[in-house]
C-alpha cells in the first residue's frame, strides 16, 4: 500500500516514508491509495480490546514494513498512559450515548491518534545511525518532558 497526497503533485510514499515525512512534498496531506475491506470482521471484532482493535484495523496500512509483534507492542505502548482500562469508553445517558475521547496523557481527543503515531515515529527515528548514542538519550529525555 502506498500513500498518496491530497493534492495529487507527490510521489507515492510507503508506509515509513509517510510516517516520517509527515506532509506530502507538495502540501498535501498523505492518505492511503485504498482502503481495506473490513465488513467481514465486524462481527468477530466485536469484542476486541481498544488495543487489539487498533492492531487489525492498524495492520493492513502497515504494509508488513513492521512486523506484526512490533506493531502490537507499539500499541500496547501507546495507549498505556491513558487513565480508563477501556481507552475510549462509551457512556449511556438516558437516549445518547457519549464516546470519552479524554483519557489520553493530555485529556485531549487527539492522543487517540497521536499517541500512537509519536512512539511510531521514535520507532523509526531510533533506527537512523546519526544519532549518537548521547544525543538519543537527550532526545528522548525531552520527549519524555513534554509528554
Amino acid at each position: 500500500m502506498k500513500y498518496i497526497s491530497t493534492r495529487g503533485e507527490s510521489t507515492p510514499l510507503s508506509f515509513s516514508e509517510a510516517i516520517l515525512t509527515g506532509l506530502a512534498r507538495d502540501g498535501g496531506l498523505l492518505v492511503p491509495e485504498e482502503l481495506p475491506d473490513y465488513s467481514k470482521h465486524y462481527q468477530s471484532w466485536r469484542e476486541l480490546s481498544y488495543q487489539d482493535l487498533a492492531f487489525e484495523i492498524v495492520e493492513p496500512f502497515t504494509n508488513q514494513e513492521i512486523s506484526r509483534e512490533r506493531l502490537k507492542k507499539i500499541i500496547q505502548q501507546s495507549y498505556s498512559s491513558f487513565t480508563h482500562p477501556e481507552i475510549t469508553p462509551l457512556t449511556h445517558y438516558s437516549q445518547y450515548s457519549l464516546l470519552e475521547l479524554f483519557h489520553g496523557p493530555t485529556l485531549a481527543f487527539k492522543d487517540i491518534a497521536l499517541q500512537l503515531l509519536g512512539i511510531l515515529w521514535i520507532s523509526w527515528i531510533s533506527q537512523i545511525s546519526w544519532i549518537s548514542g548521547i544525543s538519543w538519550i537527550s532526545w528522548i529525555s525531552w520527549i519524555s518532558w513534554i509528554s
